[in-house]
């Protein structure tokens, strides 16, 4: 139910729903209806899925509808656990062994 996931993901955060709420300047009035079943409108889910950091089909259904491959999951899973110093290093590290891999490739196929 998404309220009951909404909890959850704010309790992960350090916070409660009503909290982040304020947070995003919206009302908490419509926390009853969540409860009921109801989902909040799309402009709120969005502002709530960024706030939260997570997408709008987990919050809605607890599952992730995506067409990434289990190996591009991995890499998310990995750079989101890394420590904010070290985000920005492995961006350009990876980046630049991309692009080290493509004119590796390149050569070999020019010269093959």
């Amino acid at each position: 139910m998404f309220y009951e996931r909404l909890q959850h993901l704010c309790k992960e955060r350090g916070t409660t729903v009503s909290n982040m709420l304020k947070d995003l300047g919206l009302s908490t009035g419509s926390t009853g209806n969540w409860k009921k079943g109801q989902l909040p409108k799309g402009d709120i889910l969005v502002r709530i899925a960024e706030y939260l950091d997570y997408s709008i089909d987990f919050l809605v259904s607890g599952e992730y509808k995506t067409d990434l491959k289990v190996d591009e999951f991995q890499l998310i899973e990995l750079y989101r656990a890394a420590p904010e110093r070290a985000k920005y290093k492995l961006l350009c590290d990876f980046e630049q062994s991309v692009n080290e891999e493509i004119e590796k490739f390149a050569k070999e196929k020019g010269t093959g």
